[in-house]
């Protein structure tokens, strides 16, 4: 039995036939050879608003561990995007946790201090040392 494999424009997330994958994209024009071009974290940033939650969490596990300031604000915004993803919104505080003191941080975690789910709130809490 073989599974189907789905492609995806990489700018606008528009659904690709595998015949496809090398011709612009049918929606956006983009073209996934300029794309590959772009620095690996703006990619990854990008990736944070896939519809496919997979994709999504493949992105913030990786930019936890780039550490990059850059990806702060982005991962709060995809887990407000998201709320009822609770098990991404507790990756994104992990890797909130791993990017150093920064400005950027800060405000990323001010953003999902008042997540609709309290176990996100309380997992920002506990990082920020608060009861």
């Amino acid at each position: 039995m073989s599974t189907a494999v789905q492609f995806y424009c990489p700018v606008c997330f528009a659904g690709v036939a595998a015949d496809e994958r090398d011709a612009p994209c049918r929606v956006c024009g983009a073209r996934a050879e300029e794309w590959q071009r772009r620095d690996y974290t703006e990619r990854l940033i990008h990736a944070l608003r896939h519809p496919n939650p997979e994709v999504r969490m493949g992105a913030i596990i990786s930019l936890g561990n780039r550490r990059d300031p850059r990806a702060a604000l982005p991962l709060a915004e995809c887990a407000l995007a998201h709320p009822i993803d609770v098990v991404q919104a507790l990756a994104i505080v992990r890797a909130l946790h791993t990017i150093p003191s920064a400005p950027e941080r800060d405000t990323a975690l001010d953003m999902i201090a008042d997540h609709p789910a309290r176990a996100v709130r309380r997992a920002v809490a506990r990082m920020r040392g608060e009861p």
